[in-house]
């Protein structure tokens, strides 16, 4: 179970430098963030900038209800994709006790 909290805080604090970003960006843009007007970047978005970009494969490779979860996931900001999967695991790790 130690694996779990240690891959769970990995994901946690990639989640977290993500979201920083996001806010960073969204005050370089001059967007009001108090207000709600966010430039969230999507997962998809986030791969595509390190070269990796899966949607393709996504679509031609998995079956149809599969690969349409998966690509709305990829639509979905990248620290919630990230950030809820490292939460999840690291209450799996348990205490450590």
């Amino acid at each position: 179970m130690f694996i779990f909290r240690i891959i769970g805080l990995v994901l946690v604090v990639v989640s977290l430098m993500l979201l920083g970003a996001d806010v960073v960006t969204s005050a370089e843009k001059g967007m009001d963030v108090w207000t709600g007007d966010w430039a969230f970047r999507s997962l998809d978005q986030v791969l595509v900038a390190f070269g990796a970009d899966i949607k393709p494969w996504i679509e031609t490779t998995l079956p149809e209800p599969v690969s349409g979860w998966l690509t709305t996931a990829l639509a979905w900001p990248s620290w919630a994709d990230l950030g809820v999967p490292g939460v999840v695991l690291s209450f799996l790790g348990g205490s450590g006790n």
